[in-house]
């Protein structure tokens, strides 16, 4: 981790500063840096801690960031293929089924003939079902009857699978060497008994030859980044690999050690480390796949290499204020590394502010002092800055991971929609070619029988294939033949037709391969809510491209889009997940809010993104900050890319990090800027602080020392002035007293909101008399010439005022008020703060003001 080692050692080298400066205070000045020394020392011990733990962080953060990368993607490689192969176990059983190929193997008398024109029919359904090399059609007793590939001259299998599937009652999922597939490699068969219509009785084996290599370099080029030196691969049980994204570096055969526990796994492969995760199948839909895993794994040596990109350059300070407000929920440590980090400034301050105190005035004892804190000032900045950029490294590298896994996700979303409704194509064609289908539909002469025939087809089809609200087959007029009703909730089809336009396309088209597809909006076939209608032709079984009819598969795409959604969903509260077109129009969401034919634009380039772009970004969105990840479709094979259907979908995910905060958003973290207008002759020194965001200032000869706010203790009394009490001893004294601390805010503000962490107690003294103020911050200690300090504008009447002088800057529009320590003395105490008592409560930390406070 090449930007973990340079902040490591530049940390170091402030350390050893920080001990150099500790050490030459002592020997150069130690009466005169006693009272500093203490704090000096705290300070590094915590610098010290926060360096450690700075660093612990930024490791784990770039671990986190490279392990949540090869999750996800060994995760998606196993998933998507899980999903792929369902569907053809769904496949084998219904091809099983048809008719033609059970007429064809009780065909006794059958010729070459019979064996082409069956050959041409796996063809056709192989030109739909385009994820299939090779169909075989064989009987019980292993003699190949048919087969697609005309370079496969097996005539008869021996394989195992031939009995097994025989014996079976369900498809068979077969990964081995077999004599049907003569590559050598090991070959994905789904196969499927094939029975008698009349007698139930096995008369055959069907099966589908699924091209894994094919599908998976698909798989793996939709996960590949640039300059991406990780290596995905499927493997099955034993780590064998089945397929591999770069061959050339672990090619398939080669085994590799599985990563199943913990996060992840440090494994050794031909003698490199590798920073590996192996993850198992997710059931879908009660299907788990072959046993397989999805693998990823990258070299130890350049996991943490790759180029960062400033994914935060692109927001402005308000945003990633706002932002980091949130940090303590969604990223703990970066927030506990910023208190840290804050802390040790804070303290770093009070230092250098202490030091300019007690070396104010032209004593030439405390020169060397004023050395010493210069040291301290320049090297405190330093640390600052370098904390403030490795904190915002480790901001920036948080922030960059949830982006990149928005992006993952979306594209992962998106992919499973095209991927999914690619199936929906491919079957509304096949079944439009089934053989009872078309040569009723041609049949103007139809009886009830007729359509009972094609209805009991439907019904079947719509057993095994859920995602269909229901199937429809309608003629040349538009009007519906038959109809499947899967729950029994379906409208009267009686006299119904299907929508003109609708009909018109589907009349329409060439061939066979064509089909049409409705837009995405409300109809009566699917309870007036809005879905996709998958068409295509039927076309007469004895006059090529005549269309007499055609078939609609109504999608069910209520429940089956909010399941894609669902799906891949981050699991954080509130997390929500769309489809729209492009105009913004919502096709499906996870968000109450966003019912489907609702409107959701992000702006930007969202909606007119590139197909197959992914991006994410920080947004607000109805008042939360959101991490928001989309991309737009890029089908899957030949569907949306070469089969002349255009309907481009974005897949948008949202994760909120918090409420948009203007008050964080707004809140500056550096002090308020202060320029001393140049002077001559006498001048003044001041101490300044910070009060609701305006300077303040003090003569500096009336400041003792500034404390941490921790050493407050509460006070019960009536005034909402005092905010507490000190127990205070200061380097003159051997006796502590209590000291009363005022609320500034409330003196100088009153109504004013009052500050969550105050962080400063300044005490100051007047005559015998002592106070602590709390304050919002320190500022500086400055020299102002006498002639830039003004007495105070008359506009407070006879109210009490607590400022005494105005004091002139180099800006015109900047002013600084000096505080009245005198008047707060006389109006707030009555001029005598010693007259009033302050006794221990039995809380340790709470103090009873007595008299009239």
């Amino acid at each position: 981790m090449p930007d973990v080692a340079l902040c490591e050692r530049s940390l170091r080298e402030l350390n050893f500063a920080w001990r150099l400066i500790e050490s030459t205070a002592k020997m150069v000045c130690p009466v005169e840096a006693k009272s500093i020394l203490p704090t000096m020392k705290v300070t590094r011990e915590g610098f010290n801690n926060l360096e450690q733990r700075l660093i612990a962080n930024l490791v784990r953060q770039n671990i986190a960031k490279s392990v949540q990368e090869i999750d996800f993607k060994a995760q998606v490689v196993i998933d998507i293929v899980v999903r792929n192969l369902f569907e053809r176990t769904a496949d084998v059983g219904f091809l099983a089924m048809d008719d033609a190929i059970r007429a064809f193997i009780l065909n006794r008398q059958r010729d070459q003939h019979d064996v082409d024109d069956m050959v041409t029919r796996l063809r056709a359904y192989r030109d739909k079902y385009t994820v299939y090399d090779e169909i075989l059609i064989l009987d019980t007793e292993g003699r190949v009857l048919a087969n697609l590939d005309g370079n496969n001259e097996v005539t008869r299998s021996f394989d195992p699978l031939v009995a097994q599937t025989l014996k079976s009652g369900r498809y068979v999922e077969t990964f081995a060497h077999s004599d049907l597939r003569d590559s050598g490699e090991r070959a994905l068969i789904y196969s499927h008994k094939i029975v008698d219509p009349n007698s139930d009785d096995a008369i055959g084996v069907l099966c589908l030859c699924f091209p894994i290599a094919v599908e998976m370099k698909d798989v793996f080029s939709g996960l590949r980044k640039a300059a991406d030196r990780s290596v995905m691969l499927m493997l099955d049980d034993a780590g064998c690999v089945i397929a591999s994204s770069d061959a050339e570096h672990i090619p398939a055969g080669r085994t590799v050690p599985l990563a199943l526990e913990g996060d992840y796994q440090i494994v050794v492969y031909a003698g490199r480390e590798y920073l590996a995760r192996t993850c198992a199948a997710r059931d879908y839909q009660g299907y788990g796949g072959p046993g397989w895993y999805g693998h990823v794994m990258i070299p130890c040596e350049t996991a943490f290499r790759q180029q960062n990109t400033d994914v935060l350059s692109g927001y402005d300070a308000a945003m990633l204020n706002g932002v980091m407000s949130h940090a303590k929920s969604f990223c703990p440590p970066l927030h506990d590394v910023t208190i840290m980090a804050e802390s040790i400034n804070h303290s770093l301050r009070r230092v250098v502010w202490n030091g300019k105190i007690m070396s104010a005035g032209e004593d030439r004892d405390l020169l060397r002092l004023k050395a010493i804190l210069q040291e301290i000032s320049q090297t405190g900045d330093e640390t600052n800055s370098i904390f403030k950029d490795s904190i915002q490294d480790l901001y920036a590298t948080v922030v960059s991971s949830s982006l990149q896994d928005m992006q993952f996700i979306s594209r992962l979303m998106i992919d499973i929609m095209d991927r999914n409704l690619y199936e929906r194509a491919n079957d509304c064609r096949w079944w439009a070619l089934t053989p009872d289908i078309r040569r009723i539909t041609a049949d103007r002469r139809r009886g009830e029988q007729d359509r009972a025939r094609i209805a009991q087809i439907l019904e079947s089809i719509n057993a095994l294939y859920t995602a269909y609200a229901r199937l429809v087959v309608f003629d040349a007029d538009g009007a519906i033949i038959a109809a499947s009703d899967p729950r029994g909730d379906g409208p009267d089809m009686a006299g119904r037709s299907m929508d003109d336009s609708l009909v018109r396309k589907t009349l329409q088209l060439a061939d066979s391969q064509a089909y049409c597809v409705s837009p995405f909006e409300p109809t009566w076939l699917y309870g007036d809510r809005p879905t996709y209608v998958y068409c295509a032709a039927i076309f007469h079984p004895d006059h090529a491209g005549q269309a007499v009819g055609g078939i609609g598969i109504v999608f069910d795409a209520e429940p089956e889009f909010r399941n894609m959604l669902s799906a891949s969903l981050p699991e954080q509260d509130q997390s929500f997940a769309v489809y729209t077109d492009r105009n913004g129009r919502v096709i499906s969401s996870t968000h109450a809010d966003y019912p489907p034919g609702s409107m959701l634009r992000l702006d930007g380039d969202v909606m007119t993104t590139g197909n197959g772009i992914s991006s994410a970004a920080i947004r607000v969105h109805n008042g939360h900050y959101m991490v928001a990840g989309h991309t737009a479709s890029f089908g899957y094979r030949e569907f949306k890319n070469t089969d002349n259907y255009s309907n481009d979908v974005i897949a948008m995910v949202f994760v909120p990090i918090g409420a948009q905060d203007d008050a964080a958003a707004a809140r500056q973290t550096d002090a308020a800027r202060l320029e001393v207008a140049p002077h001559s002759g006498s001048a003044r020194e001041y101490a300044t602080i910070l009060i609701d965001g305006d300077v303040f200032a003090m003569p500096a000869s009336s400041v003792v020392e500034s404390l941490e706010v921790e050493r407050m203790l509460t006070a019960s009394t009536l005034k909402p002035v005092i905010a507490g009490v000190l127990n205070y001893q200061d380097n003159s004294s051997s006796v502590s007293s209590f000291v009363p601390v005022i609320d500034m805010r409330q003196l100088l503000h009153p109504g004013a909101p009052k500050l969550e962490a105050a962080s400063e107690i300044v005490v100051v003294r007047h005559g015998r008399h002592t106070l602590g103020l709390l304050v919002d911050d320190l500022h500086n200690v400055m020299e102002f010439g006498a002639a830039q300090i003004d007495p105070p504008l008359p506009m407070f009447g006879n109210r009490a005022s607590y400022v005494c002088n105005i004091i002139r800057t180099a800006n015109p529009g900047q002013m600084v008020q000096v505080v009245d320590i005198e008047s707060i003395v006389r109006n707030v105490f009555g001029g005598n703060v010693e007259e009033f008592t302050f006794e221990a409560s039995a809380d340790a930390k709470k103090i009873v003001v007595s008299d009239v406070l």
